[in-house]
């Protein structure tokens, strides 16, 4: 009897844990093998665990989103994507005529130039004087906004350029408005194929010399490219005080993050925007990795660049990453300083033996009014769609 008692009472109080069980399940809403709620548990303590990796990653927003405008140009993508690494850039977009994707550009002079609706005339006219005065095989690497692409396309086939080969790649939209020149620091992102030497060069310039004597200038070693000295630049030497090119005004040295550089106040800028260099170099320095970072150090509340009104992040990443790692370019492959005025006090036989020559400055040739601006209408290129127009004329 008292074995049969103390079976009833185990029993009952099994019904009555399982009743309370089946209670507690019901008032949580949860069932046995849901893990939707521990999975959003350990998602979360994830995500808070890697906060840090995430501001980290931060710093790679802009190269992502060259890869990514870069790959909507491929329709056979692979699964590079599924690795934790930045997957390989696919082919240009866009090739110049129409060539396979697989152009091969060895051999030839690689020329680098980024530009936007406002240069566009200048970017053409460029070209033009480089096939002009060479007979040395050029492939040029242009990347332009998405939007301005056909626009250039139609200019170059329908005109004397267009057996020019010239690889086109969009910008990013990431890149500020009004300076294509952003473009320099991700040159190798932008155009992940290209190997050897390149020459990069603005939109405001004319070559008059052969261009594959610049390809063929001397880099020494440790350098990372040959730049033009700017106190060599007889243009800006000229202009005084206002635009004395120092590292003291072109740069913010009392940032937290220049004061052990040992930069010298007083010692002379390069021009960061006409420069030979060599993508080995670049790649076994990392120069893209270190131009990337100290364009991320220029935040809106502690810049890097100085108080000159042409400096900005892209210019002090150059200026802090090439420090004591340039070689000079030839002076007469850097007469700069033709946009500072309307009117230069140069001589017309020093500006014909020039073998380069840049309007850097708010006076372009395709404005209003420009020094010399006779040299660059020898070489501009009437817009066949006539979209693009110059202030003056054409002859």
């Amino acid at each position: 009897m008292a074995h049969t008692k103390l079976k009833l009472c185990v029993v009952a109080a099994g019904i009555g844990w399982s009743l309370l069980l089946v209670y507690v399940m019901s008032s949580l809403n949860w069932g046995p093998g849901d893990t939707t709620d521990a999975h959003r548990r350990s998602a979360n303590i994830q995500q808070a665990e890697n906060i840090p990796l995430a501001r980290a990653a931060k710093s790679h927003v802009l190269l992502g989103e060259l890869i990514e405008t870069s790959k909507r140009g491929n329709k056979t993508q692979g699964r590079a994507a599924d690795t934790p690494h930045l997957p390989p850039l696919p082919p240009p977009l866009h090739q110049l005529p129409n060539r396979p994707n697989t152009t091969s550009t060895a051999g030839k002079v690689n020329v680098v130039m980024s530009g936007d609706a406002t240069s566009l005339m200048g970017v053409v006219a460029a070209i033009n004087s480089i096939v002009s005065n060479t007979r040395a095989p050029v492939h040029f690497h242009i990347t332009l906004p998405g939007a301005i692409i056909p626009d250039f396309r139609l200019w170059v086939q329908k005109t004397k350029l267009h057996k020019t080969e010239c690889t086109l790649m969009p910008q990013p939209s990431q890149l500020p408005v009004g300076k294509p020149h952003f473009a320099k620091v991700y040159i190798l992102a932008i155009f992940p194929h290209l190997e050897g030497r390149f020459i990069y060069l603005p939109p405001d310039v004319i070559v008059q010399g052969d261009i594959s004597e610049l390809a063929e200038v001397n880099i020494k070693t440790g350098s990372y490219g040959a730049f033009g000295e700017d106190c060599q630049s007889s243009g800006r030497h000229r202009q005084g005080s206002s635009s004395h090119p120092l590292y003291a005004r072109h740069l913010n040295l009392r940032h937290p993050r220049l004061r052990s550089r040992g930069i010298k106040p007083a010692a002379c800028t390069f021009d960061t925007d006409v420069f030979v260099a060599d993508v080995a170099m670049w790649r076994s320095a990392n120069v893209t990795g270190q131009l990337m970072t100290w364009v991320n150090v220029s935040t809106n509340n502690d810049h890097l660049y100085g108080t000159d009104p042409k400096a900005d992040a892209s210019e002090a990443a150059m200026l802090v990453t090439m420090y004591q790692h340039t070689s000079p370019l030839p002076r007469l492959w850097h007469h700069a300083g033709l946009g500072l005025s309307p009117g230069a006090g140069y001589s017309q036989a020093y500006v014909k033996a020039a073998k380069l020559l840049r309007w850097d400055g708010p006076f372009k040739p395709w404005g209003r009014r420009a020094a010399f601006s006779d040299v660059w209408f020898k070489y501009a290129i009437p817009d066949p769609q006539n979209k693009y127009r110059p202030k003056k004329v054409f002859a």
